[in-house]
Parts: structure tokens; sequence; C-alpha cells
């Protein structure tokens, strides 16, 4: 159900860049573009701090059961 909103999320990270790319500098609404860009960058750099595997990853001592064993 998430994978939807998230795709969405990249592409329009992916259309930013490109957008800021082929604005002049100059142009009244870069700043606003860098603003939004920075945003959007942010937001997946902390979806993917917490879908790392890493980081997720339940380890139980041994000889003991998890609740997802039970």
């Amino acid at each position: 159900l998430l994978y939807k909103p998230i795709d969405r999320v990249t592409r329009s990270t992916l259309v930013l860049h490109d957008l800021l790319k082929h604005t002049p500098s100059d142009h009244p609404d870069y700043p606003l573009l860098q603003d939004a860009l920075r945003i959007s960058q942010n937001f997946l750099s902390s979806i993917n701090e917490d879908i790392d595997p890493r980081r997720t990853a339940v380890t139980t001592p041994k000889g003991e059961v998890s609740q997802w064993d039970e």
C-alpha cells in the first residue's frame, strides 16, 4: 500500500532535479525549486534510514523464541 506514494515522491524528486537543472539561476522560482528538492531528498533519505535492513533486523539470543516465531 505504501509503495505507490513513495514511488510518486521518488519520481517527483527526479522531476524537481531536472526542472532545477533547466531553470536559470536568476529565475524567481529557482530558490523555491531548490527548497522543494532539498525537502524531497531529505524525506527520501529518512525513509531509506527507516527501512535499512540492518536497523530492522530482529535478533534473539540462542535458544530464545522471538515474538515472530510464536
